[in-house]
């Protein structure tokens, strides 16, 4: 079976460096980088390159996402070398090694793309379009709000996919159950009021059930319910405004990372207090609008973010205590439009210990990678 991904929003990284995107898959343990040379595909941990497509492949990439863990990827051109208009999506084949399917979009370049086994969406700066991705098949495109750099998320699979983008006023957010949508009707209107100022980032978790927003003045995020549009969390990165570069829930939607311009990332739990917790409550929830763990990154860098699950053996050792006291351990994973990639754990008392340090872009390639095939 295939699932859908959860990408946050603001994706498109500053044209004078290295990396031009970065996505993660829905899993969180492959990621996805683009470049003037091409596309690479990495497993997150241990941190192996899995596919490399050279420009003499695909040309130049803007855009790249990988369709849960399958042969099939996204593409979209730019760059240095482009293969195709701005404004047309490839589906490539890995198995295949080719294009299989392509479709272009009037209205501009294509600024954000999304995929799960059912729908593909592409994100342009006035209106979203919406297609069968089983057979390839065009549904329909929606208005939005002026979208400059395709701000968007979506998380969830079949029924409980959601699709969301800033609507038509300021600091709103339009919801869309994606398996809701085709060519005969309109969408319902599902619009939440998240903040004062224009919405800058957004992130849906693995299961649709949750969105997290953020505005352009980036100080504070929060979480709603996607199915009763409630609020559920307010959470504080920080007190002076910042660029918001990347909101992505962790796989189980127990937690959320924040990078922004400010070059630290902020880890929040998501929910509210509740006994029984295995969390250190004193820390974590004494102020819960406040961050439970936060590390550095480079200054000058555009951060994304993806939740990994690391495997200890043997349970706790001496090495481990400081990080965790079960067989496994949460970690975050950052690559940065320098070329860089950091993991850090976080443990129950929120402290973040730096567990690998790399150059992405120097690595090796590794064979044995894909599961499932389409």
């Amino acid at each position: 079976r295939l699932f859908s991904m959860t990408i946050s929003a603001s994706p498109i990284l500053p044209s004078n460096n290295v990396i031009k995107w970065v996505s993660y898959n829905m899993q969180q343990d492959c990621v996805v980088v683009a470049t003037d040379k091409g596309v690479r595909i990495f497993n997150c941990h241990p941190l192996t390159e899995a596919v490399n497509l050279n420009e003499d492949q695909v040309g130049s990439i803007r855009i790249a996402q990988l369709l849960h863990r399958s042969n099939i990827i996204a593409l979209v051109s730019g760059g240095m070398r482009p293969k195709y208009a701005p404004n047309t999506l490839m589906l490539w084949d890995d198995s295949k090694k080719r294009c299989v399917a392509e479709c272009a979009v009037q209205g501009g370049p294509i600024l954000n793309v999304f995929l799960n086994s059912s729908r593909l969406v592409l994100v342009q700066s006035k209106r979203v379009n919406i297609f069968g991705l089983q057979p390839l098949r065009f549904l329909r495109a929606e208005e939005s709000g002026v979208n400059p750099i395709g701000v968007a998320a979506m998380g969830g699979e079949s029924h409980s996919a959601v699709l969301v983008f800033p609507s038509f006023k300021m600091g709103t957010v339009q919801l869309v159950a994606l398996e809701s949508v085709n060519s005969e009707k309109s969408l319902a209107p599902s619009v939440v009021s998240a903040h004062v100022g224009e919405i800058a980032a957004l992130a849906v978790n693995t299961q649709g059930t949750l969105m997290a927003t953020g505005s352009t003045k980036g100080t504070v995020i929060r979480i709603f319910d996607t199915r009763t549009r409630l609020q559920l969390n307010e959470l504080r990165r920080g007190t002076d405004p910042s660029t918001l570069h990347c909101l992505t829930f962790s796989p189980c939607g127990s937690f959320l990372a924040a990078s922004s311009d400010k070059s630290t990332v902020h880890i929040f739990p998501t929910r509210e207090k509740s006994e029984g917790t295995a969390w250190n409550r004193k820390n974590l929830f004494d102020d819960t609008r406040r961050s439970c763990a936060q590390f550095s990154l480079p200054e000058d860098t555009v951060a994304k973010l993806a939740f990994v699950t690391e495997e200890l053996e043997g349970g706790s050792d001496s090495r481990h205590e400081s990080v965790s006291t079960t067989p496994s351990q949460m970690s975050v994973v950052a690559i940065c439009s320098n070329g860089t990639f950091h993991r850090f754990s976080f443990n129950k008392e929120g402290l973040c210990e730096r567990r690998a340090f790399d150059y992405l872009l120097q690595l090796g390639s590794e064979q044995d990678f894909w599961t499932t095939a389409v």
